[in-house]
């Protein structure tokens, strides 16, 4: 298939509608994932009230990334931008109640089964951090569109870890399974963008060997960082 069969078969909408569709299946994933959970703690005692609001700023999130990739489809740009200085307000929000999550999670004893307390300090810090730092490039770029929905793409594909090993089949694999299944599914997702890029104009954008690349890269320093005397004695201290 020569460039110009390329051009014709993969439109300007080609994008468009990836992204849309892309952004359905990280809300998906997340629904799936956190959905049943969620439910299930609703009974008395129910769940504290900092939970229901991390719940609800995550979701927040989700929508707002559909909402922002169907304007986009229907070339809505002014009000994309506009709601876009709403994601900043929205992360600012995010980012300290995310870390206050975590760490009243661990002092409660509410860790998943899955997760030791120290590895589910690193493996949502680290990630946070990784978000930031990916949605921060994005907002940086959002003059260049293609580096900009690529790097928020990837972004959000990284908060759906938890939702990943969550997710009802995962449990069937035994606990030891999870962790390792969950992984494979979010490298997984974060490849598909690469391969829409190489689908359609045969070449993978540089947006993706950052994002991409750090997501990948992220996954062995979970371990290491929970292993750390650092997060090992802060884990301690939580629990105590």
């Amino acid at each position: 298939m020569t460039s110009a069969d390329i051009a014709q078969r993969f439109g300007p909408g080609t994008d468009r509608r990836f992204f849309l569709i892309m952004s359905l299946v990280v809300a998906l994933v997340v629904v799936s994932g956190f959905g049943p959970s969620y439910a299930s703690s609703l009974a008395p005692p129910g769940l504290p009230l900092w939970v229901h609001l991390h719940g609800a700023v995550m979701s927040a999130w989700i929508v707002l990334f559909a909402v922002q990739s169907w304007l986009v489809g229907r070339r809505s740009l002014s009000l994309h931008r506009r709601l876009g200085w709403l994601s900043i307000g929205l992360v600012v929000v995010m980012a300290p109640l995310g870390v206050l999550t975590n760490a009243m999670a661990i002092h409660r004893g509410a860790t998943p089964p899955f997760f030791t307390p120290a590895m589910m300090m690193a493996a949502d810090g680290l990630d946070l951090c990784l978000f930031v730092g990916l949605y921060g490039a994005a907002i940086l770029l959002r003059r260049n569109g293609a580096w900009h929905k690529r790097l928020m793409l990837c972004a959000t594909i990284l908060l759906t870890w938890p939702a990943l090993g969550r997710l009802p089949p995962l449990r069937e694999l035994g606990l030891s399974m999870i962790i390792p299944a969950a992984t494979g599914l979010l490298i997984l997702l974060a490849l598909i963008g690469p391969a829409h890029d190489l689908a359609t104009r045969r070449r993978v954008h540089p947006a993706y060997l950052w994002g991409v690349g750090l997501i990948i890269a992220a996954q062995p320093l979970h371990g290491l960082i929970a292993a750390s005397p650092l997060i090992q004695d802060l884990a301690r201290r939580l629990l105590g």
